[in-house]
């Protein structure tokens, strides 16, 4: 799958036309304070993690697909980018106080996994935000079989109930909203 965001990389963030909505889309449903130490998992360029330059203490885009990082060093230079595995964050236990994982979920092979470790770098009360396609709507089922047919990139998307669900079971405090839409955004608070 890395293969795919590789290519993509250097044109990327042309396409995502919707990064600041999406921004402000998570501002409206969750507070960040200037002292916050944020994660963006799966945060490719750093598309959505410039807008929270100079309103948090720290901004980290961890992606898998090296020249996606590569391009977030590039384009956003102020954004600390770091190549690894959301299996196997690199981060020290219990520091981080959010995570923001947009569009990203779905890519996550071993989900249950990434979930101990969001789980083992967010601090006590930390949360995640998590926005991804509906798959119960039509938009999120042709994103389903766009990425799983024709792109073969093994996506695993999740139902609104079924991602809270996944966090519930790992103890965390699930709010959803949004479950009518195109895409839906999970507030999992560590507990």
């Amino acid at each position: 799958m890395e293969k795919i965001f590789d290519i993509i990389a250097p044109v990327y963030e042309n396409f995502h036309f919707n990064a600041q909505k999406t921004f402000n889309n998570i501002e409206s449903i969750i507070s960040f304070q200037p002292s916050d130490k944020i994660l963006d998992l799966g945060g490719g360029t750093g598309t959505i993690a410039k807008f929270f330059m100079n309103k948090v203490q720290n901004i980290t885009v961890v992606d898998s697909s090296d020249k996606m990082v590569k391009q977030c060093r590039l384009l956003h230079p102020k954004v600390s980018c770091i190549y690894a595995d959301a299996q196997n964050l690199p981060i020290a236990d219990g520091i981080i106080n959010k995570i923001i994982i947009v569009d990203a979920f779905h890519h996550f092979q071993n989900q249950e996994q990434v979930v101990k470790e969001v789980k083992r770098v967010l601090a006590k009360n930390g949360k995640v935000i998590i926005e991804e396609f509906n798959p119960t709507k039509i938009t999120g089922r042709l994103v389903a079989i766009m990425e799983n047919i024709f792109l073969r990139m093994g996506s695993i998307f999740h139902s609104p109930e079924s991602l809270a669900d996944l966090f519930s079971s790992n103890f965390f405090k699930v709010q959803v909203f949004d479950t009518g839409k195109r895409v839906y955004y999970i507030i999992a608070e560590k507990i």
